[in-house]
């Protein structure tokens, strides 16, 4: 039977009185003779692909909420069947042990399971007490891989009307209210139609993806997808660690920080942290150019694609209204995007457990969120951020160690274009861009900004705005660079032309980075050289996983930036440290690719709320 999906009469989120189901009693008795009957037919039939979706609490499901009821989807003669397994409502019944232990074998023990967010949906099963240790596919994930940009958001509803033409939810307000609330009072008969659906959709998706994974088109794809998979399961056992954080820093930092912005506020008699006070100050006082307008409004647009370009200027303004402007946007950003998120998120035990995205970031590096720690600075030297890597603190009795990739973007460009001589440079240990800054002529950390910003595909307006030179200055500075390193432009031509004529280029590991317009080409090498270096990042966090993490000794926490940091006992510190370096340098051998013929260094060393640690203390 294919169950029905029929909306109910739209309601009032403030209706206090239960939604009536949708079926009749006798309807709802005979679907759930079916789903006990369709989990027997399941474990007869493992070779059974099997759709998975679940309804929980909340989403904080890594500390404080947990599943109540878990919905499948399978195709038997042509037809999807989809029914649901309320396990843990609050409100109404439950079904019995015994159909339970029948649900857990069933999809511990199918052979392969589809997801919509496998990373939520796993972390979900677990709060019930299913352990699915099989092979699966995501459809959120792998959408990603297959075309990046459409659409552009990943979830079960855009999905759905992109690729299936329809809506991928029942619509439903009494539900959702509930779904807000925590889902406290919801029945298993309530949640029916809505919950069936979300697996029905699953499957659908999961149908139609994997025809377009298994083509041929991208044939790489399928063992990108295996790898995937791998280091989804570890990005699970790292989320669910957490890592823990000084509370009480935390909170003494939001307060010096606020006590900082009024007092910015009052000296400015403005607000920077007002479009209209930053638009005075900015461009009227400042006298800075407007980098960009509104398409609605026509006024200055200061988002987040041109903010670094002002603040790049402030920085070179010797004026206290720009110094003062920086400082506010300073402590604005770390207490709103760091030390709040710190203490707001918390779980129950004092560790902060962020989610790690595959499917928002277009050249394929991981995006954080929940907080975002990507945005941890590497060295805080400003007072705003200057004891935002000490909030993080290790469990009595181990260490924090940061292993970080010197360099990694650059060496992994070199490798690609073939630069021999800055091959030479990375094999000889030497500083590279003290000796890229004496071939240039430039000082070293305009050399390293100029760098990292033409593999970013900065263009002449770019780099006039960047470091403020006229455009006949910012043409000599491209012309030097591309004369000087000439097999950089080589390969950044061989990269736009290849995105021009497949609107697509390879990234070494086997997937693609997808272009819509031809006009987006010059960011070509960039996506090859930034796509690389998070494929090599995640292969060798897997190899890491797989070789030497451990709960009790040494055991991987977060990935931040070109760094993964490692919680390792006391006094395994210096046993530990020597090996994770070896592993991490050691590219060819952890990404099974040739490719990187280049010296790959990487700085491991104890860190953040462990950065005064020493044997001798």
């Amino acid at each position: 039977m294919t169950p029905k999906t029929t909306t109910r009469p739209s309601r009032s989120k403030k209706e206090i009185l239960p939604s009536p189901p949708t079926h009749t009693d006798r309807e709802f008795s005979e679907l759930a003779i079916e789903a006990h009957d369709a989990l027997t037919y399941l474990s007869e039939h493992p070779e059974i692909p099997l759709a998975v979706d679940t309804e929980t609490t909340g989403l904080r499901i890594k500390d404080l909420d947990y599943c109540i009821g878990i919905s499948i989807a399978f195709e038997l003669d042509g037809e999807i069947l989809g029914y649901y397994y309320p396990v843990a409502h609050p409100t109404g019944e439950n079904i019995p042990r015994g159909r339970f232990e029948r649900l857990a074998y069933v999809l511990e023990n199918q052979e392969i399971l589809l997801f919509q967010n496998a990373k939520f949906d796993l972390v979900s099963l677990q709060t019930a007490g299913i352990d699915c240790q099989q092979f699966f596919y995501d459809t959120c994930t792998i959408s990603q891989l297959l075309d990046e940009n459409n659409p552009p958001r990943k979830d079960l509803d855009s999905l759905a009307l992109h690729y299936l033409g329809k809506e991928g939810k029942v619509k439903d307000p009494y539900v959702e209210a509930e779904k807000k609330s925590g889902n406290q009072h919801i029945t298993w008969q309530e949640e029916w139609d809505y919950a069936v659906m979300d697996a029905v959709t699953t499957y659908e998706l999961a149908v139609l993806l994997l025809d377009k994974l298994h083509d041929g088109h991208e044939p790489d794809l399928p063992d990108v997808w295996a790898h995937k998979v791998d280091l989804i399961r570890v990005l699970l056992v790292m989320e669910g660690r957490g890592v823990r954080v000084d509370e009480a820093l935390a909170r003494e930092m939001i307060s010096k920080g606020e006590v900082e912005l009024e007092r910015i506020k009052a000296e400015l008699g403005m607000n920077p942290g007002s479009h209209k006070d930053l638009t005075t100050l900015l461009i009227d006082v400042l006298k800075l150019p407007v980098l960009k307008t509104s398409p609605k409004t026509g006024a200055p647009s200061f988002d987040k694609t041109v903010m670094p370009d002002y603040e790049a200027m402030l920085e070179r303004l010797d004026n206290p209204t720009a110094r003062l402007v920086k400082e506010y946007r300073g402590w604005q950003k770390a207490v709103s995007a760091s030390y709040k998120p710190y203490v707001e998120l918390l779980s129950p035990d004092g560790r902060l457990r962020c989610n790690y995205r595959l499917d928002t970031a277009r050249t394929g590096r991981f995006s954080c969120e929940k907080p975002n720690l990507q945005q941890i600075p590497k060295e805080g030297v400003m007072p705003w951020n200057e004891n935002t890597k000490k909030c993080f603190i290790p469990q009595d009795g181990y260490v924090l160690v940061n292993a970080d990739y010197s360099q990694l973007e650059l060496r992994v460009g070199t490798a690609y274009a073939g630069e021999e001589g800055l091959k030479k440079v990375f094999e000889e240990g030497r500083d590279i861009f003290t000796e890229m800054s004496l071939q240039l002529g430039f000082d070293r950390q305009t050399t390293k900004t100029f760098v990292y910003s033409t593999q970013y595909g900065a263009g002449v307006k770019r780099i006039m705005s960047a470091f403020g030179v006229s455009r006949e200055q910012a043409k000599k500075m491209l012309a030097t660079y591309a004369s000087t390193y000439p097999r950089f432009r080589a390969f950044s031509d061989r990269c736009a032309a290849k995105a021009e004529q497949a609107m697509k280029v390879r990234i070494w590991s086997g997937r693609y980075r997808h272009f819509q317009y031809e006009s987006e080409s010059y960011k070509a090498m960039n996506s090859v050289i930034q796509g690389g270096a998070a494929d090599i990042m995640e292969m060798c966090m897997v190899r890491l996983f797989n070789e030497i993490d451990d709960d009790i000794e040494c055991r991987m926490l977060l990935q931040v930036h070109d760094a993964i940091v490692f919680e390792i006992r006391e006094d395994l510190v210096e046993q530990y440290i020597p090996v994770i370096r070896e592993i991490m340098c050691d590219v060819s051998c952890s990404v099974g690719h040739t490719l990187f013929d280049v010296k790959f260094d990487v700085e491991a060393a104890p860190d953040y709320g462990s950065k005064g640690w020493s044997r001798a203390a």
